[in-house]
């Protein structure tokens, strides 16, 4: 692959988590890249994988990071390593290849062989710091963080510190380790504040689905304001001699 056709792996800012093509096309503008998993996929009534992720990179563009997930965790190391390639062999300008870091050596394996033979890898599952860490080690580009995941697994299981505090240990393990290429991924946002949260501790990127982006917007007293300074406009504007330039 040349280096014109890879994604632009170097990024900051808002991932949009959906594969619906009209929201991807909505927000292109403003997000920096896109996500999938078989969640969504199954959610959406995708069937035809590359097809529609094919869909999705036509409306992107070439560089712009969409996360292909390898779907299934029982998949044999080579099977995940030879999915990831084909995935990138179809998609060389976009495709970010997600591998769930599964407890255990494999994940970890398919992540540094496909970084190995210089495709882009986003470490996926992460709920622990050892998981994102380990992933960081291997050779990932992108750690993903679990967030509302994380924060069940304290409340439900009583396991691990918080998404808080997995954000804070993992920004700092990357400085100790000097992986200054590594960027932190925040997923699994329920709501909007919770996206705020995660970049104000400074991960890099966070992903959100169209219904949590468009919440992010959205506020009583802004709907007040806007309501405000319309009728004012509408109100000046009757005046013959009003003028906007």
């Amino acid at each position: 692959m040349s280096e014109r056709l890879k994604p632009n792996t170097n990024v900051t800012g808002h991932f949009l988590d959906s594969s619906r093509l009209a929201e991807i096309a909505k927000w292109r503008e403003v997000i920096t890249g896109v996500t999938t998993n078989p969640v969504i996929l199954l959610k959406d009534g995708v069937t035809d994988v590359p097809g529609h992720i094919g869909k999705i990179c036509q409306i992107v563009g070439g560089g712009f990071p969409v996360s292909v997930e390898v779907p299934y965790s029982q998949m044999s190391e080579d099977e995940m390593v030879e999915l990831g390639k084909a995935y990138a062999q179809m998609f060389p300008g976009n495709a970010v290849v997600k591998v769930p870091v599964v407890p255990g050596e494999k994940g970890l394996n398919v992540i540094k062989r496909l970084r190995g033979v210089d495709i882009a890898v986003n470490a996926t599952l992460g709920i622990t710091f050892a998981q994102l860490a380990l992933a960081a080690d291997a050779g990932a580009n992108f750690i993903s963080l679990f967030w509302g995941r994380a924060l069940e697994s304290r409340e439900k299981f009583q396991e691990g510190p918080g998404p808080e505090v997995i954000l804070e240990s993992t920004l700092a393990y990357l400085v100790t380790r000097g992986h200054k290429d590594v960027r932190i991924i925040v997923g699994s946002v329920r709501l909007a504040e919770q996206a705020r949260q995660a970049f104000a501790l400074g991960a890099h990127v966070v992903t959100v689905s169209p219904e949590v982006l468009q919440q992010s917007m959205q506020a009583k007293r802004l709907d007040e304001t806007i309501e405000q300074f319309d009728k004012a406009y509408q109100e000046a504007s009757a005046d013959p001699d009003f003028r906007l330039i």
